[in-house]
């Protein structure tokens, strides 16, 4: 077997370019770097049940799943279903936003009522309505800087009307975003 001299150095002489070049190129990387922690603690706004909650309301932390079981052609009132309450020792502005509607070709209305006080129970004050036929609808603290105050809470109602011969599960959701 016949060994080509200027092929092999050709070979070497590529393959130590390449180390080099490998070598060089592995230097010019710069690092950089999250140094973070987590808080743990208790819950700022905290959502809880009211007496017209139904029965298979859940609340999973920030989360509540709600089902409103209706019927077609009559109006339904939840009034005293929702409670969200400002758990810290601090005052917290939020925004309520409709961010999934409903059609307004299957409901008459449905609006979510937001009412304010310092005490459940108490005296309610009428803060704003969310119609919830529509997309971004929303109430916003930051609007009349009236922060929610520690201790204090919302009251959600909803008043719902479905038309007459619709049926089925109509999907909704409110977020509420608070700092």
């Amino acid at each position: 077997m016949k060994i080509n001299l200027k092929k092999s150095l050709k070979l070497v002489t590529l393959l130590i370019t390449s180390i080099l070049i490998a070598a060089v190129s592995a230097q010019v990387y710069s690092y950089m770097y999250i140094d973070g922690s987590v808080t743990i603690g208790t819950a700022k706004m905290i959502w809880l049940e009211g007496e017209n909650a139904p029965g298979d309301t859940t609340i999973s932390g920030g989360t509540v799943t709600i089902d409103l079981d209706i019927q077609p052609g009559i109006n339904q009132n939840f009034t005293e279903c929702l409670f969200l309450k400002n758990n810290d020792t601090a005052s917290h502005n939020l925004t309520m936003t409709v961010t999934t509607n409903v059609s307004t070709s299957t409901f008459e209305w449905f609006n979510t009522y937001i009412y304010e006080n310092a005490t459940v129970p108490g005296v309610w004050t009428y803060v704003d309505t969310l119609t919830m036929t529509t997309q971004s609808d929303s109430y916003s603290t930051y609007t009349g800087n009236t922060p929610l105050d520690s201790g204090e809470y919302y009251r959600l109602s909803f008043d719902v009307k479905a038309k007459t011969g619709t049926s089925g599960t109509v999907n909704f959701d409110i977020e509420v975003r608070y700092e």
